[in-house]
């Protein structure tokens, strides 16, 4: 919440008023005349004051010993009506006063600024929305009644803007020690014609929350033997205290600014407990409160001297009543876990509504505290105290909400994780952490050129004849796996233009036949989807019964394609990833049986070691039923491995056009998997142009390295395949945690944050969650290359930064 910082200094008949705020914001300093109507008013109220509690029927029972004011009592005066006309002048003239023209932009800064938190924080605790004004002002100026100044309007609540008088000091401000409960020292003093018993009782409020101990004077003679020392052994107790009452009489002095009576004929000066509220001060002590009378010169030297970071006084004499009345609601709020300001600022309210019975007694408080020093406050106990000070404000919950129901939103989780693998790709680079292992995959593209150079005019279909060419050239390069990315499921008997007599599927079938049927034995993965309830295969008289599977090209172009349970036919990628390691670790007897399904040969293989083709490979190449389950219930990808394209495609797949294969004699390694595929523009299964997608970010990338392949405005389904090919064989497996759970998860960390950490400054607050989220940031990337784990980022540290900040700020 706004801290507004006004100095007022009293020199001559001037007053200088210079009012500061934020991070080094100011309003010009203000010269105006002090109005002498505003302290003839003040001695007119003061002697009212001083004349109703001496003269009314509750007796003269006031905390302090007050100096004769030469008046003379007239039995028949009302004293009641003197002290109201008294109090109503003086907040006029006080308040006239400090509404001069000179003083429009000052308080009128301030009346903004209440009037814009009332508005923005109405859905808020009230007791929780307020700006300070922390006043600094000459000693002459102190008695003022600085709280009664009227900077509220209609638009804001009464209670929003808190006035403090404030002390700079050159004393070092302590944090507050950590405790399981606060400690309390509770004096009582010299009861001579007072009552303490309901100060006592009251004292009991905080018996809950606090370990309160009590020093009270005693009658008995074995007690009175240096009732003095008692009390300042106390005071500095090893133990430490957090707040320190005085209960009793009290006084102003000119030599020891001041006194406190603890017994009868037996006091203590200020300078008698300076080493030992220094020591205390040292323990922890926060706060002191001095329910006594005249107390302004005491608590202004505990600040200024001794470096309490807290004192609340009363500045005049006070009826014994009024002050229990006051101790009992200032000790009900702070029960209640308000801070110390908010307190007073209630018991003051409770006071002022009893005014027929304590008129003016709700001038009297004022709070002292240093401007850089945390209110004190009771902190809340208990699982109810924990879930209030961690849920959410209204406006928070709705910006999550907002932001987890976005989280969720399919089309933004793949636009993100684009981003974040392309972040991987840059961090991949920069640490020089970019695989050395020669690429697994051989793509033979069907370009452009390559149409040109073979006189094939529409390649939609594609000619069997030319990829029959391409699977005999393979076949003689003595090539192990073979994939085909062209569906294979309708004859070319048919064709429009008649030139086909089947003589091109026969071709394509006995090229397929021939590469089985060599010594090498050439394997082969076609191709398959479903369509319309049914699956589309390859032809029989393309298909090799002995010698090739077919396997699903259902993919995205970011998840690689999982083997599920529900789904018959295996992914045509991990078939192809599948029989390479079959090949690399097993052997079939040779020739092939020609009669024999090729995936029963395996199968039966497999059996014999208690596997099965679905788990060929790595179980993390199954679906899981987290994911399954996400994707069939709520249309989300949970946990379902990407396509790494932090990888470079150079250390994926080598390429080479088909035209430029038939040509060459390219050396085909052993351990390289071949896939035929297209890159061209019309290249697609049931519509033209499908194969082609656009270029992820991560890609774009890596393009871009290079000046022959910068210009590229797409990317190929042949190329997404050999990335999941290449995952499958180098057991690579990405898996993405959902942004939404990261989200929870920030907000639970977050939520344990707000309910056990109390920062000592917003620069503490800002540091803490800087370097947390950015250690969290660096984790998150490394994770991806070493641990194969996407940790989200952008919006979990928004959450954090929704969820944590303001209520850091307030605490």
């Amino acid at each position: 919440m706004p801290t507004y910082y006004l100095e007022v200094e009293k020199i001559g008949t001037q007053c200088r008023f210079h009012l500061k705020w934020g991070k080094n914001q100011c309003l010009p300093r203000i010269i105006i005349s002090y109005s002498e109507l505003v302290s003839k008013s003040y001695d007119e109220w003061q002697l009212s004051y001083l004349n109703y509690y001496r003269h009314v029927s509750i007796a003269n029972a006031l905390r302090g010993k007050v100096q004769s004011s030469g008046s003379f009592s007239l039995s028949n005066v009302d004293w009641h009506e003197k002290l109201r006309e008294a109090e109503e002048k003086l907040i006029r003239e006080f308040n006239f006063w400090l509404r001069s023209p000179e003083l429009y932009e000052l308080w009128e800064e301030v009346k903004r600024s209440a009037r814009l938190i009332s508005i923005e924080s109405k859905s808020l605790d009230p007791s929780s929305v307020h700006i300070d004004l922390l006043i600094n002002c000459s000693d002459d100026l102190l008695c003022l009644p600085w709280e009664a100044w009227k900077l509220h309007d209609e638009f804001a609540a009464l209670n929003t803007v808190r006035i403090a008088r404030s002390f700079s000091s050159s004393k070092e401000i302590l944090p507050p020690k950590t405790r399981r409960q606060p400690r309390v020292l509770a004096i009582f003093g010299d009861e001579t014609g007072l009552s303490f018993q309901h100060d006592r009782e009251a004292m009991q409020i905080l018996s809950r929350l606090a370990e309160i101990h009590s020093l009270c004077w005693d009658s008995n003679t074995a007690n009175k033997i240096n009732p003095k020392q008692k009390i300042c052994n106390a005071i500095a107790d090893e133990q430490g205290w957090d707040i320190l009452f005085f209960t009793g009489h009290s006084d102003q002095t000119n030599l020891t600014v001041g006194k406190l009576l603890v017994a009868p004929q037996h006091s203590l000066t200020m300078s008698d407990l300076e080493p030992y509220l220094l020591q205390a001060k040292e323990k922890g002590l926060q706060i002191a409160i001095f329910n006594s009378c005249n107390g302004t010169a005491i608590a202004a030297w505990l600040l200024s001297k001794v470096g309490i970071p807290q004192a609340i006084a009363m500045r005049e004499p006070i009826h014994n009543l009024a002050a229990q009345s006051f101790l009992v609601q200032f000790l009900k709020n702070l029960a209640q876990h308000h801070d110390a300001h908010t307190s007073m600022f209630e018991a003051c309210r409770y006071l002022q509504e009893e005014r027929l019975t304590f008129p003016s007694v709700y001038l009297i408080p004022s709070l002292f505290r240093y401007p850089d020093a945390p209110l004190f406050q009771i902190p809340s106990k208990g699982i109810n105290a924990f879930i209030k000070r961690v849920l959410p404000k209204p406006l928070q919950a709705i910006a999550l909400s907002t932001l987890l129901a976005i989280s969720l939103i399919p089309s933004f989780q793949e636009w993100m994780l684009d981003r974040r693998v392309w972040l991987q790709a840059y961090y991949r680079q920069q640490t020089q952490r970019i695989p050395n292992e020669s690429p697994p995959v051989l793509l033979v593209q069907i370009d452009e050129t390559s149409l040109q150079k073979a006189a094939i005019a529409d390649p939609y279909p594609m000619d069997r004849l030319y990829l029959a060419q391409l699977v005999d050239h393979l076949a003689s390069q003595k090539a192990q796996i073979i994939g085909i990315d062209y569906l294979l499921d309708r004859s070319h008997r048919n064709r429009k233009d008649g030139k086909d007599d089947a003589q091109s599927d026969r071709s394509l079938g006995q090229a397929i036949q021939n590469g089985v049927n060599q010594q090498n034995e050439t394997w082969f993965v076609l191709t398959s989807v479903y369509s319309e309830g049914n699956w589309l295969e390859t032809l029989p008289e393309i298909a090799s019964n002995n010698g090739s599977v077919d396997g699903h090209i259902h993919m995205s172009v970011q998840y690689l394609p999982l083997v599920q349970s529900d789904v018959p036919k295996l992914p045509f990628t991990y078939l192809l990833a599948g029989l390479h390691r079959f090949r690399q670790t097993q052997k079939l007897r040779s020739p092939l049986t020609p009669n024999e399904n090729l995936f029963t040969q395996i199968s039966d293989k497999l059996r014999l070691q208690g596997k099965t083709f679905r788990n060929l490979i790595s179980p993390k190449a199954q679906m899981s039923p987290i994911t399954d389950f996400a994707q069939g219930a709520i249309s989300q990808s949970w946990l379902h491995p990407i396509v790494d394209f932090s990888i470079p495609p150079d250390r994926i797949y080598q390429t080479i056009p088909a035209w430029q294969l038939l040509q060459n004699k390219s050396q085909i390694l052993d351990s390289q998997i071949v896939i035929i595929s297209a890159n061209y523009s019309e290249a697609g299964i049931f519509k033209q142009g499908e194969d082609s997608f656009v270029q992820p970010a991560a890609v774009r990338y890596w393009l871009q390295q290079s000046a022959s392949t910068k210009l590229r405005e797409s990317y190929t389904g042949g190329e997404v395949q050999a990335y999941a090919v290449h995952h499958f064989l180098r057991d690579r497996y990405v898996v993405p945690i959902p942004d939404s759970w990261m989200v929870m998860v920030f907000l639970t960390g977050g939520a344990i944050l707000v309910g056990f950490w109390q920062p000592r400054s917003q620069r503490q607050v800002y540091i803490v969650l800087g370097a947390s989220l950015s250690l969290y940031i660096l984790v998150s990337i490394e994770m991806y290359i070493s641990g194969g784990v996407i940790l989200p980022i952008v919006l979990p540290a928004i959450a954090t930064i929704i969820y944590c900040l303001p209520k850091l700020w307030t605490s």
